[in-house]
């Protein structure tokens, strides 16, 4: 059994506050800063083993574009298919054994998931596990060190005679 989030990318890029800044850059920069937002999540944490970000492409070609970063792997869509209808494919294509989770706040998007009977991750929530994982890297250390002190402290009563 494989673990695999499905992403609507521009969704996501147009809800997520550090995306959606990042578009007065440029859209390419957006991607980007997206892609190893989740390579940075995913060295952390191994809830996926395989994370698609489905992005809306209007190019000329026959099929889907994919550019994989380690186990991230961007699909562009061409001109005769837009983003909604290859994650339709994906979720459509994924063995009834996988546990696959779809990450939009679209609609169609979200009904189709629920059809095929995958868990759904709003964007706001997909925000939050990206956001938290990052946040708890930076409490662990802090937890530690208060341990820490906990300990010296407890060391200098019983060296000082205190209880």
């Amino acid at each position: 059994m494989s673990r695999y989030l499905i992403i609507d990318g521009y969704n996501a890029i147009h809800k997520i506050r550090e995306l959606d800044a990042k578009k007065d850059e440029s859209l390419e920069a957006a991607r980007l800063h997206f892609i190893n937002m989740l390579l940075d999540f995913m060295s952390r944490k191994n809830m996926f083993d395989k994370v698609y970000i489905v992005f809306d492409s209007k190019e000329q070609a026959l099929g889907v574009r994919r550019h994989e970063y380690g186990q991230i792997e961007a699909l562009y869509t061409t001109s005769d298919k837009d983003a909604d209808g290859v994650i339709v494919d994906l979720l459509r294509n994924a063995s009834p054994k996988d546990k696959v989770s779809v990450s939009s706040d679209d609609n169609f998007v979200r009904n189709h998931a629920k059809v095929y009977g995958r868990d759904i991750l709003s964007i706001k929530e997909l925000e939050n596990i990206i956001m938290l994982k990052r946040k708890g890297a930076r409490s662990k250390i802090e937890e530690k060190e208060v341990k820490g002190a906990r300990e010296i402290n407890k060391e200098l009563k019983k060296h000082w005679g205190l209880k």
